[in-house]
């Protein structure tokens, strides 16, 4: 029974043309593993199959493992959609074209193709999303260097402001929960420089973005330039917004799009992004005080 199985699945395996699909396949199985579940249900899934196909190079291009993997996304996320993250929805888009690809011979281009299509609708429906919700508004961000733990090393290194006077801060605004007071307000901590600093931020972000999804959107050839472009700006965005799982979705997009000679600069900054995960703040602020 159990060599009937094998032999069935064995059926759908599909070997990689080139390099570069064989790269983009495994590369996808890996962000699966470590970022595609949504409970422990499709948890224990991916990782049995992605770990499989990793394993053995053979199903790498197994038509049949990857139609269950999409299946299995499309049925988990499904169930809890309108909590999921962005990215998640983003990365479940891609494992379907990555299928598509495999059950209809298309050619690598499809996947080129689509992956800067992709790059640059999700850019420029980031840049729309900002400037509706005021992103280009003095003091969008200022509020929230003061008072969110995740900003706290950038502040104090901008304005040499003391964690303890940062801590204080988010002391003060958690108090507000509990004050039976309406319209009650506390002083913080503040920053007229840092604000300014800020505000050029905001708004060199959004065109910076917009130029992303402009290179992506209108030039349809491989070009240096958008690959430059797409790299500088999840390196400097997310070391200082830490999204880990966005991040890597966009890289991946990035290698899916760009040819053999520039995916280990997307890998590069892949890897580089993983030190986002050291707990940075708190390593700074152990180490000063126990000096």
């Amino acid at each position: 029974m159990t060599n009937k199985i094998i032999a069935f699945i064995k059926h759908y395996n599909v070997v990689p043309q080139t390099f570069q699909e064989n790269l983009i396949l495994k590369f996808s199985l890996i962000l699966l593993v470590l970022d595609g579940s949504t409970g422990w249900g499709l948890d224990v899934f991916m990782r049995i199959i992605c770990v499989i196909m990793l394993a053995f190079n053979n199903y790498i291009a197994n038509k049949l493992l990857w139609l269950l993997i999409s299946f299995f996304l499309i049925f988990f996320n499904s169930l809890q959609f309108y909590s999921l993250d962005n990215h998640k929805i983003l990365f479940t888009y891609w494992i379907l074209l990555i299928t598509v690809y495999l059950w209809t011979g298309k050619n690598i281009g499809y996947i080129k193709n689509n992956a800067r299509l992709m790059i640059g609708l999700v850019m420029f429906f980031a840049v729309l999303q900002k400037f509706l919700n005021g992103f280009h508004t003095p003091g969008f961000l200022h509020g929230r260097f003061l008072i969110d733990g995740r900003f706290m090393l950038v502040t104090n290194f901008i304005t040499q402001t003391p964690y303890e006077e940062l801590f204080e801060n988010q002391k003060d605004v958690s108090l507000l929960n509990y004050l039976p007071i309406d319209n009650s307000y506390i002083n913080l901590t503040n920053s007229l420089y840092l604000s300014r600093i800020l505000y050029c931020f905001q708004i060199f972000g959004l065109i910076f973005e917009a130029i992303v999804a402009a290179l992506f959107l209108f030039i349809k050839k491989e070009n240096t330039i958008k690959d430059i472009a797409l790299i500088t700006f999840c390196i400097g965005t997310y070391f200082i917004f830490p999204v880990l799982g966005f991040s890597s979705i966009l890289l991946l997009l990035g290698i899916g799009q760009t040819n053999v000679k520039y995916s280990i600069y997307y890998i590069i900054a892949f890897i580089l992004l993983q030190f986002i995960m050291v707990p940075w703040q708190e390593s700074i602020f152990y180490f000063k005080n126990s000096l």
